[in-house]
């Protein structure tokens, strides 16, 4: 119990991004007693309990609730109101919400990894530099916190995340030291074995689902290999090079049945790198329509099995939305896309929000 206890207090001081010896001197103890708490030396006082639960931002019940978990539905689940909180009320109340439940659930690393890149991601998507900026400590926190997880799985996610997040902004000493925490690929495949159990136990639906994702993230992994080898050949002046790489990009994306975003990918990437403005901007055209489209993959027979998850509908246009506004955003502080400003045709996609026929006047490659 005291260890239990005493890990519910570490990780609930970790959310409230204090140390020690602030929560030490904000409840009237000394250090060493935060300390043995967390260490599960010893518990806290009774009378003390109410104290720590103001100060950590929560109630008693919670506190003493460290038994209290989630399973990886119900942490899915939250994840989808998540994102919905965010698509309607905004940033600020997503992130709210998050913090609110990993108070709730200060065991579940899980909650706090796919939350914090939820909210990574409707940062980006939503092109509010002046928001990435203010949350940016409170992000790194977050992914800092699970990357500490006993599990194994959340661990190495976090770490990837901050690794790639010092690397964005040029602290390649810190990226490679966690990239060098990071496992080796495993020897076994658990997933292929548990799909290999349903089909020997004949439950045809699960093992086809589990297939089938893997065969869906396999594809969008060949994708995003192709899109850094055309960004390489194009650094190298191979540009015939690059081009066969974006041919052979997205007859796999359409030999995979992949969105149409996926399948414009490794185009925007060479016509970036050449600078080619007409075909860049109708590439850039095509993407925003392709989203309010959608993607219904559950169409494929390559994906026959896969059920579409609680919130996927309906999302179409407000992803182009957002969308738009991330792309609209990048072209105006990116460098490597000034080429792109001050165009009729970027102004007209800007104004109309996009959403012409998205094969009208492609570059035939």
């Amino acid at each position: 119990m005291k260890e239990e206890l005493g890990r519910t207090i570490q990780q609930l001081r970790k959310v409230q991004c204090s140390t020690q010896e602030q929560m030490a001197d904000a409840v009237g103890v000394s250090v060493a007693a935060v300390s043995k708490w967390e260490n599960g030396v010893s518990c806290p006082d009774v009378t003390m309990l109410p104290v720590l639960a103001r100060y950590l931002d929560t109630d008693v019940n919670t506190l003493l609730s460290f038994h209290k978990k989630l399973s990886e539905a119900e942490a899915a689940s939250l994840i989808n109101r998540l994102t919905g909180i965010f698509f309607d009320s905004g940033f600020e109340a997503a992130y709210a919400f998050l913090m609110e439940k990993i108070r709730e659930y200060p065991g579940s690393d899980m909650l706090v990894l796919n939350g914090v890149m939820a909210l990574s991601g409707a940062l980006a998507m939503n092109g509010d530099r002046e928001a990435a900026e203010r949350y940016e400590e409170e992000m790194e926190r977050l992914y800092e916190k699970a990357a500490e997880s006993e599990d194994p799985a959340v661990c190495s996610q976090a770490r990837y995340m901050l690794a790639s997040r010092y690397m964005g902004r040029g602290d390649y000493d810190r990226a490679e030291e966690l990239i060098d925490r990071l496992p080796d690929e495993p020897a076994y495949d658990k997933r292929q074995m548990q799909a290999n159990l349903c089909l020997a136990r004949n439950q045809l639906a699960d093992a086809g689902e589990m297939e089938e994702r893997k065969l869906m993230l396999a594809a969008s992994s060949l994708s995003m290999v192709l899109v850094t080898l055309i960004e390489i050949a194009c650094k190298e002046g191979r540009t015939e090079d690059a081009r066969y790489l974006a041919e052979a990009a997205e007859r796999t994306a359409r030999a995979l049945d992949m969105w149409e975003y996926t399948a414009q990918l490794p185009w925007l990437e060479l016509y970036t790198h050449m600078e080619d403005r007409d075909n860049c901007l109708k590439t850039l055209e095509s993407m925003l329509a392709s989203v309010t489209d959608g993607w219904d993959y559950t169409a494929s027979p390559l994906y026959r099995h896969m059920r579409k998850r609680a919130g996927e509908e309906g999302l179409g246009s407000r992803m182009r939305e957002m969308l738009l506004s991330t792309v609209e955003s990048t072209v105006e502080h990116d460098g490597r896309y000034a080429f792109l400003r001050d165009s009729e045709e970027w102004n007209r996609i800007i104004s109309a929000g996009g959403g012409t026929d998205r094969g009208a006047g492609l570059d035939e490659t």
